[in-house]
């Protein structure tokens, strides 16, 4: 959100550019399935059984300014590694025009109070999500579960969407809260404390954090299972001459509950960009923890790639790789540490 600020001058090249709009058959699903809402009356017994027998579909929640390209590799990777994984399976369309719409926010008074709505500010996000959505039932029909997979912001987004403050009244979110067996987030902020320097989200993630339905508890009692991974490989260190370190340090003293813990013995530690303490939900969520590649031994960082904010003009474009040997939650050695999950 710290990005934006410095995009909202190039609001005026955007002005142009066609949002995301739902496909004919993203609305074919949705009649097709409010259809079946009207004739359908399983027993709760019959519906558990078909969903246990129903093979998984992987819709990817991407990371501020990351475009489906970015996520190649990864869904190949995973592919790979679970065979019996859906190949409807993919990245939500966000093409990083898409995220100029927060700046719509920024002359409100909610932003100024910290008091942003969810279902308002990132409607273009959860659009992005149920167009992905509605692709994977076209493909797969009923029998199909959903893992939802988000990477940093994705997280959380998805953890508002699935709790229901995106306010959706659609078929594709009354199909996805039956079909939608696990959500894993990869680096993702799940707190936002309140005697942290800034607010970045200007309440959006803790009206998240605050809402039961968005607890781990909440989604369990939808059938949805939460698997939280962190990163504990690079330490915030002010007194330090580490580009890396330094990167992490100016990352991690807004977020915090106490910025001063940085210079306590133990320190804080995350994965580069977000804290070790923010990256996990309450139980009976999971909380795995990595910090090396088992295949390099290669620290764990938050992403792979360097995203491009202001490359407007080709907004689908891949971002910038960081070198191969560069690993995070995605990387084969760091997959293996959580894929099960799925």
């Amino acid at each position: 959100f710290t990005c934006i600020l410095a995009a909202v001058a190039s609001l005026a090249l955007c002005e142009g550019f066609t949002p995301l709009i739902p496909s004919t058959t993203r609305l074919n699903i949705q009649l097709q399935a409010e259809a079946q809402e009207l004739t359908s009356d399983a027993s709760t017994s019959t519906s558990t059984t078909t969903n246990t027998s129903r093979r998984t579909a992987v819709l990817i929640c991407p990371a501020q300014f990351c475009v489906p390209a970015d996520y190649d590799t990864f869904l190949s990777t995973l592919k790979e590694k679970l065979p019996n994984l859906s190949p409807s399976s993919r990245v939500a369309e966000l093409p990083r025009t898409e995220w100029i719409k927060v700046a719509r926010q920024l002359p409100t008074a909610e932003f100024f109070s910290a008091n942003l709505n969810n279902a308002k500010t990132l409607q273009w996000y959860f659009d992005a999500m149920e167009q992905g959505l509605a692709d994977i039932y076209a493909e797969e029909g009923e029998d199909v579960n959903v893992c939802i997979i988000g990477h940093s912001i994705g997280g959380w987004v998805a953890r508002s969407y699935l709790g229901g403050l995106g306010q959706r009244s659609t078929a594709v979110y009354k199909s996805t809260i039956d079909r939608c067996t696990s959500l894993v987030t990869l680096g993702s902020p799940h707190k936002a404390p309140s005697t942290a320097l800034v607010d970045q989200t200007r309440g959006l993630l803790r009206a998240v954090e605050e809402s039961e339905e968005c607890s781990s508890e909440g989604l369990a009692a939808k059938g949805i299972s939460v698997t939280c991974v962190g990163s504990t490989a690079v330490k915030g260190n002010i007194f330090t001459t580490n580009v890396e370190e330094i990167v992490a340090t100016t990352s991690y003293i807004p977020l915090v509950d106490d910025w001063k813990d940085i210079l306590s013995s133990t320190g804080i530690n995350g994965d580069g960009i977000i804290p070790r303490d923010l990256a996990f939900m309450e139980a009976p969520s999971k909380r795995i923890e990595v910090s090396t590649c088992s295949i390099t031994g290669n620290n764990v960082r938050h992403a792979h790639v360097l995203p491009t904010p202001y490359n407007l003009w080709d907004p689908a474009a891949p971002s910038i790789p960081l070198p191969e040997d560069f690993c995070w939650y995605g990387s084969p050695g760091v997959l293996d540490q959580w894929i099960e999950n799925i």
